[in-house]
């Protein structure tokens, strides 16, 4: 699998929880709970951003660099998990409920713009078995191995 594929795997995945924690919002929450959906969500992201800055953004930095989107990309990544952190911290749940949807947004339209921008960049400038091997390095990261078949006793 290349490593285009996971990350756009992972930000489904990602898309599908910000719906849930959107609609958790439409009603005001307890700081605990917002803390924990805080909790869920930095634990997540950081794991994902790690493996985007680790295995798909060195390949990429000169072309990144070249079109001015370097620094934003990692600028955002850096944004996000600070609301993200502002949310676990406080103690006030309004402000909490407000970060949190700000940093939904945030996130949406981040990963909107690595779909659109990153990700075809990296199709474009990144041989496909480069691709596959970076998938590869992704996958060990993962503790994903082949899954065998079963065997009827």
């Amino acid at each position: 699998m290349k490593i285009t594929d996971a990350l756009l795997a992972e930000h489904t995945v990602f898309h599908s929880l910000f719906e849930c924690v959107e609609k958790q919002l439409t009603t005001p929450l307890s700081i605990e709970r917002l803390h924990l959906l805080a909790e869920l969500l930095l634990g997540l992201f950081e794991k994902h951003g790690k493996a985007e800055h680790d295995l798909l953004l060195p390949p990429l930095e000169p072309f990144l660099h070249e079109i001015g989107h370097l620094e934003n990309f990692h600028k955002e990544d850096d944004i996000i998990i600070e609301m993200l952190r502002q949310v676990q911290e406080g103690d006030n749940a309004a402000f909490a409920h407000q970060k949190m949807l700000k940093m939904l947004h945030l996130a949406n339209e981040h990963f909107d713009k690595e779909e659109r921008c990153i990700f075809p960049l990296a199709e474009k400038h990144i041989s496909e078995a480069s691709l596959e091997e970076l998938g590869a390095a992704w996958a060990l990261r993962k503790d994903l191995s082949p899954v065998k078949p079963r065997t009827n006793p």
